[in-house]
């Protein structure tokens, strides 16, 4: 065991702490440039894809000629091996960072997963389909479609999969990681530094983002490929994608304010996310009204 997690609790001096901190803030830094230069790098790749190619592409989609990268992971999935992929490179890249630079020290770790899962909130705000509910343009373009000239429908199945596969894996690994450590330190009046913490509001707050990551991975868009033609059916959709959506939305509001509550490192990156919000819907609902 000891070969295989070479992390520890460790005694850290204060000055070596605020060394920590900065440190941290660093990561969570390189995690977001690292995603502005991913958009210079998507659109980049994107625009130089001649129109020729991209027709081809399609026409071979059409005749059901879709090569192995492109087809769902496992049957009846709706993302494609392609895009766990891309998800799976960067939840790589991220537990790089949270790796780099931490020794021994397990909290530092364990901190470093929570800071660069949060940072990456903002990015998946910014590349959900806010225009979602619409009836006029359900697709309409988000931010990061916009930034990247990626269409919406490319983009969204990334959406799905960054929750999923890339942030709540993080959160979920801080939460766990600090959990073990409260459950086996010890506490002079509550036994266990666990059933003193649980008790604070900053881990209840704690405790109810994770909830909130948690239910948002069993909160699943509802699929309208098997409902049928006609005024009701439609009808029916159309409120269980806005049940949907307001599920979904309350889900991650309450998981941003609890997270803003939770830690004060954290409070920057909730508020990037609340802004994110709110251009991304500002943008959508102009695309839907003006847009072409």
């Amino acid at each position: 065991m000891e070969s295989f997690w070479p992390w520890h609790f460790v005694s850290v001096p204060e000055e070596e702490k605020l060394l920590r901190r900065d440190l941290l803030d660093l990561r969570g830094s390189f995690a977001q440039w690292s995603i502005m230069l991913g958009i210079l790098i998507l659109r980049v790749a994107y625009q130089g894809l001649n129109p020729a190619s991209q027709i081809g592409y399609r026409t071979q989609s059409c005749r059901g000629l879709v090569s192995w990268w492109d087809r769902p992971l496992v049957a009846g999935w709706l993302e494609t091996r392609r895009q766990y992929a891309v998800c799976g490179l960067w939840l790589t890249w991220l537990l790089s960072l949270c790796v780099w630079s931490s020794g021994e020290d397990y909290l530092h770790l364990t901190k470093a997963l929570g800071h660069v899962g949060l940072s990456q909130i903002p990015l998946q705000v910014l590349m959900s389909p806010a225009a979602y509910i619409s009836t006029a343009r359900p697709s309409a373009a988000s931010i990061l479609s916009f930034l990247t000239s990626i269409p919406q429908s490319t983009l969204t199945p990334y959406h799905r999969l960054f929750g999923r596969v890339v942030i709540s894996p993080l959160l979920l690994g801080h939460a766990t990681l600090y959990l073990l450590f409260f459950a086996q330190s010890s506490h002079p009046e509550f036994g266990t530094l666990l059933a003193k913490r649980v008790r604070d509001s900053d881990v209840q707050c704690g405790l109810s983002a994770l909830f909130a990551a948690v239910a948002l991975l069993f909160f699943i868009r509802p699929r309208g490929g098997s409902m049928q033609k006609g005024r009701g059916s439609a009808g029916s959709m159309q409120e269980r994608r806005q049940a949907f959506y307001i599920g979904h939305v309350s889900l991650v509001g309450m998981l941003c304010v609890a997270a803003y509550f939770h830690v004060a490192q954290a409070q920057k990156y909730m508020i990037q996310s609340f802004g994110a919000f709110v251009l991304n819907g500002v943008g959508s609902w102009v695309m839907v009204h003006w847009g072409r």
